[in-house]
Parts: structure tokens; C-alpha cells; sequence
């Protein structure tokens, strides 16, 4: 399969999808949303394949959604919370049957934060940094709403997606946002040394042990009636506009 927005490949028994757009600084694009859940396809029909990483090219894991057509940017999104759908691309990152790993091997900010948090394990390059930054647009982040608690605490979430400040990839670990941090240039020796202790697990007993784990993570349906309200405001309209004049947002609301 050729894809556009992402690189495909596999080294043994492991997948790695990257995130493909350098020049937009990885930002998630309807057709990357697409290329990945066909990637996320690909790979749990390989028989072959136990593991999935997700990464990104150079220093930069993903900008966040691709805000150069907002139109297209929130319909992407809105697609993707229709998880009960099983053909949306978080669904199937969500609900992959095989273990998945996000190499953040840059910053990950709003939506592609949100990326890095499908993942059951994170593993970030001390370059990396982390922002759920969809609220200085004036709009939120569908899907940290609703795993990012979960994570690393109610308080601490509320904090960054209220603040929406970037941490670094210590801070990240120390919250407990992330599995660990290791210096950038050994990032993917780290991520196989991981994949090479997760082979001691029979496949069947990690796919029903991330199954009973991941069984808490709903309120889609709430989060995506949320986002579809508040892109219609004034507050979302004008995030939108300072973040394309490159100042800051007056809030109406």
C-alpha cells in the first residue's frame, strides 16, 4: 500500500507508522487521519506483526491538527470520535488487538498529544514535550477529556488543558503522563528493547489484558457533542483567527 502523510514498514514482528509531513511539522491532516487507520488496518492483518509503534520524522512527533483548512480540520476530528463506528482511525488505534507504542521522538502538542496518549505505552526522547493546547484555539481536546484523568489525575489534567503549558518530556514522566524518557538518539534502541521484554507475553494474554484495562474508556459520545458545540462559537471562530494572524485570542465568552 502507498501512502502520502506516513511511512509504513516492519522490522521482524513490529509495525512502525510515521507521521509523514515535515514541512507542516507532522500536523494531522484529514488524509494523514485516513492513511493512518489503513496503516492500523495493515498491520493487525499481518499475522506476522505483534507490535505497533507510532512515531514521527526528524524532532517532531506531530503540531496538532491541521489547522490550514479549520472546516476540514474539525470535520476530521468529529469523524474521528465516532468511535461506535469501528471505522474511525482512533477507533481502530484504540482498539488495536496488538500492543501499540508512541515514540515521541519531538513535540506533541494538541492533537497529536492526543495521538501519543491512544497508545498503551509511551516512550519520549528527552527532546520531546507535551501540550494539550487545543483551548488556546478556543476549542478542546476531544480525547484528553476523556483519557488524560485517567492518567496522570483529575487536578493535574484540569491544570494542563486549563493552562495548556508544554512540559517537557522529565515533567511528563514525573506526572506520569509517559513510561520514560531516554536520550533522543537512542529512543528507537529503547523502544525495542521494550518490544523485546513485551515478547515474553503470549498474544492472546496481552490482547485481552489491554481489552479489560481499556474497558473505562468512554464518554465519546459526550466529548463529541461538546466539540461539535463549541466550534460553532465565537470563541472557536476567533482562536481560529489569532492563531492565523499569529496573535493573541480576545475572548467574547
Amino acid at each position: 500500500m502507498i501512502f502520502n502523510t506516513i511511512l509504513f514498514e516492519t522490522r521482524e514482528d513490529t509495525a512502525i507508522i510515521t507521521f509523514n509531513r515535515p514541512r507542516q511539522k507532522n500536523a494531522i491532516s484529514p488524509e494523514l487521519s485516513e492513511e493512518m487507520g489503513k496503516a492500523v488496518d495493515l498491520a493487525v492483518e499481518n499475522n506476522s506483526v505483534r507490535f505497533i509503534v507510532i512515531t514521527g520524522t526528524e524532532t517532531v512527533f506531530s503540531s496538532g491538527a491541521d489547522m490550514s483548512n479549520h472546516e476540514k480540520a474539525v470535520t476530521m476530528i468529529l469523524s474521528e470520535l465516532n468511535i461506535n463506528s469501528g471505522s474511525s482511525p482512533i477507533a481502530k488505534l484504540i482498539n488495536c488487538p496488538k500492543p501499540t507504542i508512541a515514540a515521541v521522538n519531538g513535540y506533541a502538542l494538541g492533537h497529536g498529544a492526543e495521538y501519543a496518549i491512544m497508545c498503551d505505552i509511551i516512550i519520549a526522547s528527552d527532546l520531546a514535550e507535551f501540550g494539550f493546547i487545543g483551548p488556546i484555539r478556543g476549542v478542546t481536546c476531544p480525547y484528553a477529556m476523556i483519557r488524560l484523568a485517567d492518567e496522570i489525575g483529575r487536578a493535574k489534567a484540569k491544570e494542563l488543558m486549563f493552562t495548556c503549558d508544554r512540559i517537557s518530556a522529565q515533567e511528563a514522566l514525573k506526572i506520569g503522563l509517559i513510561n520514560n524518557v531516554v536520550p533522543h538518539e537512542q529512543l528507537m534502541g529503547a523502544v525495542f528493547d521494550l518490544v523485546e521484554r513485551m515478547r515474553r507475553a503470549g498474544p492472546l494474554a496481552s490482547r485481552y489484558t489491554k481489552e479489560v484495562i481499556n474497558r473505562k474508556l468512554d464518554g465519546y459520545d459526550i466529548s463529541a457533542r461538546i466539540f461539535g458545540e463549541i466550534v460553532k462559537s465565537a470563541d472557536a471562530a476567533e482562536g481560529a483567527l489569532a492563531f492565523f494572524e499569529k496573535r493573541d485570542p480576545e475572548w467574547t465568552s
